[in-house]
């Protein structure tokens, strides 16, 4: 209960005890969330309001409606048609053969003939009931029919009795199937041979139409399979679709390959419920107050609006970009959602490119129909990308970034396809990735490469590239400063060792802090004879002033400093620290001096200007500064050494270090810079690693003692001219 009052309290007033600082910075951080918000819900909303597209097969199109992009894809119709022929094909029925058929057909006809041959002899008798009994042996006999069979003269019937014999066991030889008995029935007239009469003819028709059956049967399994792959070999019917091709028209009716072309699309969709609508407009505010939370954590030290506006346009550019790229499969993985996060690693930090990265993909993972892969691909992604060009120091680093971010979208890609196992990962479809990623780093790089030194510019955010830019000893600063104060020039270079390795070993901005270094004594050009180390074999002109004006002289190197700086148009970093690295310390020397003459001194008249290190890398130049100071002077009054304690050094070294950053903290010049007791510690120790390789005892070299040469030097000088 009483942390939560804590934070209330902490929440309601500012660092500074101002409410209207707190109200103003709580405005700014809900404008933040609204930014991100507002411009993407727009986006869902008009996805939303356009996604109530529904037609049938057959129903009259109310609107024309063309394809948004070029494409070729299966249809699953004409597929599913052209597999169902190929399976319907007559050619896929296997028949077997049954010779019993013919043996049985070929028996009953030559029991009829038989019987009608016992009938044809009592036909002297009787002719009427000859007649009647041979109506009786074969149904469907007509009367007529029946009487020629019993009338007919012996030779007559001898024909009759063999050609019907002879066809029927032609047309049972070949295959007859159930579905053309009666085809082959009908041709049976012309089977018979022409050599009988026409009466005959007919007869062997009528005697023989009776016996034809089917011989042959449909072997299922056989079939079946025979059918199963021939629907098997039928190749994906694919379709091709150009870019503003009408896929249906109003007043036209809609087909069933219109209305899978408008599926394949997603032109047609029925419109999402209310509810479903509300509730991502709900989670993609929970992802932009999560987001504005997570930046107001990682940036509480260095907030500054511009930062905050250029993280939010980026942001919100890509989410609406990618939301209308990632459903173009041919897009999917090629989108450059890296660059982005590469971009802000480039002119920010690490750490806010990571988070950028992830929300990134989580907003477009939502609004990908809530694609988990969609999520971990541009995460992933952009996380590689940003690990390798967060400190570029060479435009080769953007090449390999943009390689980074290629290799990780395929294998995030390919493995997460084979993880879900929606589809089938072939050779096709890994080509298609492995295509699209290579497209995704090149645009990547690309894109990061060509907007960064732009944005850089615009914003006034110092990318390392311009800090090794400005670190050239060509540099017109640095030149000046070379030339005119060659002593503050060397101080500055070692220094700057003392601070880069700090820098490195505490996690704050190395190349950044050895850049500042380099120009954080520049106000002392303009009068380069008040500090001594530039008054070798000069006299020092501080003995003829009094200490006040002293003081006053040696506290315009700050000013002065800032004034060139923002001239030479440096960045504003490099400004503060120049301003920063004394902070407001007392200038010990001449307020000591002031008060052994006693002149009434006020101790504000012997403080910097300050302000005190708002920043780690200002509070390390600080400390850097006054370290190498203090040494040098205790070095060149001959402090440090003791020959006959080789450890005098080090332990000398070690006080003064100690001394410089006791003051400092007593003297709460550390108190705004986000330094913390450990990191001191670890500062302490790096310099006192280099320290002593500086000032470490050398050996004294004895003196060579020659003979003098026997030819006058002048002589030899004047025989060799």
């Amino acid at each position: 209960m009483r942390s939560l009052v804590h934070l209330a309290r902490r929440f309601s007033r500012g660092a500074d005890g101002s409410p209207r600082r707190r109200v103003r910075e709580i405005l700014l951080w809900l404008g933040i969330g609204v930014l991100l918000w507002l411009p993407v819900a727009a986006l869902v909303y008009g996805a939303w309001e356009a996604s109530g597209v529904t037609l049938r097969v057959g129903q009259i199109a109310d609107r024309t409606i063309k394809a948004p992009y070029t494409a070729t894809f299966e249809s699953q119709l004409l597929t599913r048609q052209a597999r169902q022929e190929a399976y319907d094909d007559a050619r896929n029925v296997v028949l077997v053969r049954d010779p019993s058929v013919e043996t049985a057909q070929l028996e009953a006809l030559n029991r009829l003939l038989t019987q009608i041959e016992t009938i044809r002899a009592q036909r002297g008798t009787d002719l009427a009931a000859a007649t009647q009994q041979a109506q009786a042996a074969l149904e469907g006999l007509s009367a007529e029919d029946a009487q020629l069979l019993v009338s007919l003269s012996d030779a007559s019937w001898g024909r009759i009795e063999g050609e019907a014999r002879r066809v029927l066991a032609a047309v049972l030889a070949q295959d007859v199937r159930s579905d053309n008995v009666a085809q082959v029935k009908e041709q049976l007239p012309e089977r018979v041979s022409l050599e009988l009469t026409a009466v005959e003819r007919r007869l062997v028709v009528v005697l023989v139409r009776p016996f034809v059956r089917p011989n042959v049967r449909v072997d299922e399994e056989a079939t079946r399979a025979a059918r199963e792959a021939a629907a098997e070999a039928v190749p994906p019917v694919m379709v091709t679709v150009q870019e503003g091709q009408a896929i249906v028209r109003d007043g036209d009716p809609v087909t069933p390959e219109a209305l899978e072309k408008l599926e394949y699309f997603g032109l047609l969709s029925p419109r999402e419920s209310w509810p479903e609508f509300l509730g991502l407009l709900g989670l993609l505010a929970l992802w932009a107050a999560a987001f504005v939370l997570a930046l107001y954590r990682s940036l509480q030290h260095t907030r500054q609006v511009r930062q905050l506006l250029l993280i939010v346009g980026l942001v919100v550019v890509t989410v609406l970009a990618g939301r209308l790229v990632l459903t173009i499969p041919e897009f999917r993985y090629a989108f450059p959602v890296a660059g982005t996060v590469m971009l802000l690693a480039v002119l920010l930090d690490f750490r806010t490119a990571t988070l950028a990265s992830w929300f990134l993909g989580l907003a477009l993972g939502m609004l990908d129909d809530f694609s988990l892969l969609t999520t971990l691909v541009a995460g992933f992604a952009g996380l590689a990308g940003a690990a390798v060009v967060w400190r570029a120091e060479r435009t080769m680093t953007f090449l390999w970034g943009g390689l980074a971010v290629a290799a990780v979208t395929a294998g995030a890609a390919l493995a997460g396809l084979l993880a879900l196992g929606r589809t089938v990962v072939d050779a096709q479809l890994a080509g298609m990735v492995l295509l699209q990623s290579a497209i995704n780093g090149v645009l990547s790089a690309s894109l990061c490469f060509l907007s960064f030194s732009l944005l850089g510019r615009l914003l006034g955010i110092t990318t390392h590239l311009q800090l090794l830019e400005l670190a050239h000893p060509t540099q017109p600063l640095l030149a000046r400063l070379a030339r005119e104060a060659p002593g503050t020039y060397h101080h500055s270079l070692v220094v700057g060792n003392l601070a880069e390795a700090a820098a490195e070993a505490v996690g704050a901005d190395p190349l950044l802090t050895r850049v500042a270094v380099l120009y954080h004594d520049i106000g002392k050009v303009l009068h380069p004879e008040l500090y001594v180390e530039n008054q070798a074999n000069r006299v020092n002109v501080h003995e003829m002033l009094d200490p006040v004006t002293s003081a006053r002289l040696i506290k315009e190197h700050v000013t002065e400093g800032v004034k060139l700086a923002k001239r030479a148009r440096l960045p504003k970093p490099i400004v503060d620290i120049i301003q920063q690295h004394h902070g407001t310390t007392l200038i010990k020397y001449f307020y000591a001096k002031a008060q052994e003459r006693g002149i009434p001194v006020d101790e504000q008249e012997f403080r910097y200007p300050g302000p005190r290190p708002q920043s780690r890398e200002a509070a390390i130049v600080m400390l850097a500064d006054s370290v190498e100071a203090a040494a040098r002077a205790a070095a060149q009054a001959g402090k440090l050494y003791d020959p006959n304690d080789p450890q005098a050094t080090s332990r000398r070294l070690a006080e003064i270090v100690d001394r410089v950053i006791r003051e400092r903290l007593d003297d709460g010049q550390l108190d705004d810079s986000d330094l913390t007791l450990r990191q001191i510690s670890e500062i302490r120790q790096v310099f006192l690693a280099l320290l002593e390789g500086v000032y470490h005892p050398r050996v004294e070299y004895p003196e060579v003692v020659r003979e003098p040469a026997s030819v006058p030097l002048d002589e030899r000088a004047a025989a060799e001219a």
